[in-house]
């Protein structure tokens, strides 16, 4: 694994995590909603390129830091699935309770 697979996959890891975050902050502050929007005219569109640039700047960051040395793909990879699964249950835990099952199926 060289520097920027090891940089850039753990900016991964970690940029996952961070847009959960970032969406849940922003779905529960109207002042950061209010301020996504006015950035560039919709909140999504704030959103994701706050997350693209943290993609590209910690992946940089991280492939100076000589991360290839440390781990190797296996584990790099275990840090990217645990990225994910983390992002997935911070995401479905903040809209699960505004779910309604009740009545989906009718019969």
């Amino acid at each position: 694994m060289d520097k920027y697979a090891a940089g850039f996959g753990m900016s991964l890891a970690v940029t996952c995590v961070l847009n959960a975050i970032i969406l849940v902050i922003k779905e529960k502050n109207d002042a950061v909603m209010g301020a996504m929007k006015a950035a560039m005219g919709h909140h999504w569109t704030t959103h994701g390129v706050i997350v693209i640039v943290c993609f590209f700047v910690l992946g940089f960051i991280f492939s100076a830091t000589r991360l290839e040395t440390k781990f190797d793909s296996h584990r790099m990879l275990k840090y990217i699935i645990w990225g994910v699964i983390i992002s997935g249950l911070i995401t479905a835990g903040f809209f699960m309770p505004n779910l309604k099952l009740g009545g989906v199926i009718k019969y």
